[in-house]
């Protein structure tokens, strides 16, 4: 039971490492403009959900970066609890996709687009 909590802890750390990397390599602030902004969900090769945002010029709200969201469901354990992520791809300028994926074994639960 002891190495369950810490394998799911250290999987916990590489994943929010991986998510703070992506937020320290964000294109700088773009001017803002009238954009659309939508998220998208998809299974990748592996079977692991991904989601994805972009935004297109539109008469939308002022957008100056966005980023997709997802949730995931990951069952665990010998008693099968339900632990939930979320997380979160990197900012981008309106131009650009924002990408983020959850791991192998996790079932989509929700995604969407964050602008700023």
């Amino acid at each position: 039971m002891r190495w369950g909590k810490k394998l799911a802890s250290g999987a916990l750390a590489v994943m929010l490492g991986a998510a703070g990397t992506g937020l320290l390599t964000a294109a700088p602030a773009q001017a803002a403009g009238k954009y659309n902004c939508k998220a998208y969900a998809s299974m990748d090769k592996l079977g692991r959900p991904t989601a994805y945002s972009t935004c297109k010029s539109g008469s939308g709200k002022a957008v100056k970066q966005h980023r997709a969201v997802i949730k995931c469901d990951q069952v665990q354990g010998a008693r099968e609890h339900v632990m939930t992520w979320t997380l979160y791809g990197p900012w981008v300028g309106p131009g650009q996709k924002s990408n983020v994926r959850c791991g192998t074994k996790n079932f989509l639960r929700g995604f969407s687009a964050q602008t700023r």
